[in-house]
């Protein structure tokens, strides 16, 4: 699934805003997660491509911010559905603790996250190409 950015919302204030360093109005991004709840839809997105930090720091961001311009789910996802949230992502992902074993820079975690994200952006080119 790939989906563009229209608007930027501040996650903190829910105001929009004109810009922000992490994300930009229209690019295209892999969605590499979904985190829905009843009220809200939050994308995980991959840093941009010009990203200094030592390892992507995927964000989550407000789906409301985003057009779906590939609507192909990636053949890797399965739903996770814990206390009422739907997670459609990779399996390996579903496990309770992956993003803090990520964020904490655990070496299987960090890579484990490369092959996933590259697996997914390489299927989704291919599916654009299409």
């Amino acid at each position: 699934m790939i989906a563009q950015c229209i608007k930027i919302i501040n996650l903190a204030t829910l105001a929009v805003v004109s810009e922000h360093p992490a994300i930009r109005v229209g690019e295209d991004y892999p969605v590499l997660e979904v985190f829905a709840e009843r009220t809200r839809a939050l994308f995980r997105l991959p840093d941009r491509v010009e990203s200094r930090e030592p390892i992507d720091t995927p964000g989550m961001w407000d789906a409301a911010m985003f057009e779906i311009v590939s609507e192909r789910m990636p053949t890797c996802w399965v739903a996770g559905l814990d206390e009422g949230r739907l997670t459609p992502a990779a399996q390996e992902w579903q496990r309770p603790v992956v993003w803090k074993e990520y964020f904490d820079h655990l070496s299987a975690a960090v890579a484990e996250y490369d092959r996933l994200k590259a697996q997914k952006i390489i299927a989704e080119g291919d599916r654009l190409a299409e």
